[in-house]
């Protein structure tokens, strides 16, 4: 706002981030090498601009643009400490603000004052019990707070983000290596998001291959050369909300064990540029409880307020863990880094060694509510804590990282030389030969259905072990990991498809919206052939996935990660079947199915594309004028190579308009032996004008994984050019 002034969101994110700096967020001590690395990125960032200078910049969007500036290494490394997703948060703790029933409930010198109108005080008492109002404000908060509790789920973990994470040991692999497949799924357009492959090695010290986003100044996802490890995100729970039971006549202050205790306000204050370019200061005031920081949207009236609490606080991932994880030689090496530390937030961990040995891990820092706590604690249909009463704290262990996660000893892993795996479920079937149980509530569900790209996954690898996916042999080695990983199967066409045929064959017509003024008669005939013909992929050449995806979509409860629950399955859920379950369609009685289809049939044909349009006629992107068409399929369909794309009347699926996949990379672990194949799904760079813009997206096509050199004697013998840099850094 200083230099741009209240346009795009700027005060709102300066008001939160100054909150952070007030509360002494980026104050904590680190260890002295990210201090050093942290001073190079910024170095390294401002040598860029003093060489190139603003004005010769090559990408258009930031070519003389003002906002071009140099940074200092406290600008890098409050990046860095500040907690993972809390800034999503923001949009809840900035409208938190006491009722407007208080007229002054604490002076600027903290004083408490009470200047609640008794009349209106009595009036909203006798309003409270009138039992039809009652009824009705009960069903509203019921509804408002499940509303709240979802947004701010999603704020936390995305429905639509997550992960492919597989690792392969010496027992499932053709040579007694270990192999790792990573595919991040994040927002294509997101660029805080976005990842960029890097390759850092200090001769002697360390050698890490991978990627992270561009404001991270170290390697994520990879490998040091004996671990590699990936990520996906996690079901456990990072963060609660507390209700606040408030002292009547002052919604500034609660009631915690029978005491009083005050609610902090914490006022902040930044220099806002107007449109007469002249500077003026602006502040606002965040309010805190014991619990954390309050927020808007959940009711704060007379007698209850709410805080939030996360578990990702702390510096504890540059006070010795990921220093610790760039360490680790073996996976079990790697596991006790994350243990000590607890500071991988909201993330699963899927990783391999060069002795043939994998790893999951739910380790990062979690919530620590017993499963007795969650049922007598939870408030607001399970989504918020009671804040008046320390037998509703987190607990702390004694290998908690921190006060109030959930103990190391206590959260999910499992070691394996056979595989294990995770796309974005709960623990439970890391691997289905070894079910993790036991484990609390709190990390996430067992024993119920798994999401379409884990039953997809897990499929794929069960089949590979049986020698019964049309592939040689019935080992993987990195050809056939990447032909499976990314071979766009998809799952929920192989469970469904031949009984939609029979449904399709057996009702030429569907009657839509019966009753109604816009009920219509719908043939469907023509799809039964193009569904019958379909090879059950999403490849460029298939035809008729794209009639089969808005199948799903267009079912009553379409486009959710499961099979619709709105069809009659021929098989239901078998808790003992859990891969392959539920599955088929009743063909007998299945008339939302039979509505989604021909919904789908509509919606296709009102737009012009033929049903048995090849997909890569449909799913492309477009690079500076160039078409690329993409295979791929959307969470929902069961496909694992993930992309997210929206249907357009007009263009089909012009785009990727979502979380998809990004930083593709297979790894082969054995001894000294370190081979990677990947790439960049939107390409490297996001400026148009290099010629790095969009070749791997053209690669991606066609699956073209680059082959990339490791080590440093490769590195040096493939480089296409080197450029030396020497710069003082204080």
């Amino acid at each position: 706002s200083t230099y741009f002034g209240d346009v795009d969101g700027n005060l709102d994110s300066d008001f939160f981030f100054k909150l952070l700096e007030q509360s002494g967020t980026y104050d904590a001590d680190i260890e002295a090498d990210f201090e050093q690395l942290f001073a190079g990125y910024a170095a390294g960032f401002n040598r860029y601009l003093k060489d190139t200078g603003i004005d010769n910049i090559s990408d258009p969007s930031c070519v003389g643009a003002s906002w071009v500036q140099s940074m200092e290494a406290e600008d890098v490394r409050r990046m860095h400490l500040t907690p993972a997703f809390l800034p999503n948060f923001s949009s809840l703790i900035l409208p938190a603000t006491p009722p407007e029933a208080v007229a002054q409930a604490k002076s600027a010198a903290g004083k408490t004052v009470a200047a609640i109108n008794p009349e209106q005080a009595g009036k909203s008492q006798s309003l409270a019990t009138s039992p039809a109002i009652a009824k009705a404000k009960k069903q509203a908060d019921r509804q408002q707070a499940l509303e709240i509790a979802a947004y701010a789920n999603h704020l936390y973990n995305p429905t639509d983000k997550g992960s492919n994470g597989v690792a392969i040991g010496s027992e499932l692999s053709s040579d007694g290596s270990s192999l790792l497949f990573a595919n991040p799924h994040l927002d294509w357009s997101a660029f805080d998001f976005r990842m960029y492959a890097m390759h850092q090695i200090i001769p002697g010290v360390s050698n890490m291959l991978g990627a992270n986003q561009a404001q991270r100044a170290h390697v994520g996802f990879g490998t040091n050369g004996k671990v590699a490890w990936t990520n996906t995100v996690s079901t456990s729970k990072a963060f609660s909300f507390f209700q606040l039971e408030l002292v009547p006549g002052n919604p500034l202050a609660y009631y915690f064990d029978g005491e009083e205790r005050e609610i902090e306000s914490i006022p902040v204050s930044v220099n806002v540029l107007n449109d007469q370019g002249e500077l003026s200061e602006q502040t606002h005031t965040f309010y805190r409880s014991h619990h954390g920081y309050m927020i808007g949207r959940f009711p704060w009236d007379q007698t209850q307020a709410f805080s939030l609490r996360i578990a990702n606080e702390g510096a504890r991932g540059f006070q010795g863990g990921a220093s610790a994880m760039s360490a680790a030689t073996t996976v079990r090496e790697l596991k006790a880094a994350i243990n000590q530390y607890q500071s991988t937030p909201g993330i699963n961990t899927i990783a391999i060694d060069s002795s043939g040995e994998t790893l999951y891990g739910d380790l990062g820092p979690v919530v620590n509510l017993s499963d007795q706590q969650l049922i007598d604690c939870t408030v607001f249909f399970g989504n918020a804590i009671r804040g008046n009463s320390s037998d509703c704290e987190w607990n702390t262990e004694d290998d908690s990282a921190a006060p109030g996660l959930l103990g190391a000893s206590q959260q999910a892993f499992l070691f394996r030389n056979d595989y294990v795996t995770n796309s974005n479920d709960s623990y439970w079937l890391a691997n289905p030969e070894a079910p993790i149980t036991g484990i609390p509530n709190i990390q996430g569900d067992t024993e119920d259905e798994r999401t379409l790209r884990t039953r997809s996954g897990l499929s794929m690898i069960a089949k590979r072990a049986a020698g019964t996916d049309g592939l040689s042999g019935n080992r993987f080695d990195l050809d056939s990991l990447a032909s499976l990983m990314l071979g766009n199967q998809h799952y929920a066409g192989q469970l469904l498809r031949d009984d939609l045929v029979t449904l399709c064959q057996n009702n030429g017509s569907v009657v839509i919206d019966a009753g109604t003024a816009d009920a219509a008669t719908i043939d469907i005939s023509n799809a039964c052939p193009v569904l019958a013909a379909w090879d059950v992929t999403s490849e460029l050449e298939s035809e008729g996935s794209h009639l089969f995806r808005e199948f799903l979509r267009e079912a009553k409860d379409g486009g959710s990660r499961w099979l619709p629950e709105s069809f009659n399955f021929a098989v239901a859920f078998d808790v003992n079947d859990p891969v392959n379950t539920p599955s088929g369609l009743d063909t007998s009685d299945n008339p939302e199915a039979l509505i989604a289809l021909a919904r789908a049939v509509q919606k296709l044909t009102a737009a012009g594309f033929a049903l048995n349009a090849p997909l890569g006629d449909l799913q492309s992107v477009t690079r500076n004028g160039t078409r690329i068409p993409l295979p791929g399929g959307e969470e929902f369909e069961g496909v694992f190579n993930k992309m997210s794309l929206g249907f357009d009347t007009a263009n089909g699926y012009p785009e990727v308009t979502g979380s998809s996949a990004s930083w593709i990379m297979l790894t082969q672990l054995m001894g000294d032996e370190v081979t990677v194949r990947g790439l960049t799904a939107y390409s490297q760079s996001s400026d148009p004008t290099s010629p790095h813009y969009a070749d791997m997206t053209a690669r991606l096509s066609t699956r073209d994984l680059i082959a990339i050199p490791y080590t440093q004697e490769a590195v040096e013998a493939e480089a296409i050019s080197t450029l030396t840099l020497s710069e003082t850094v204080r």
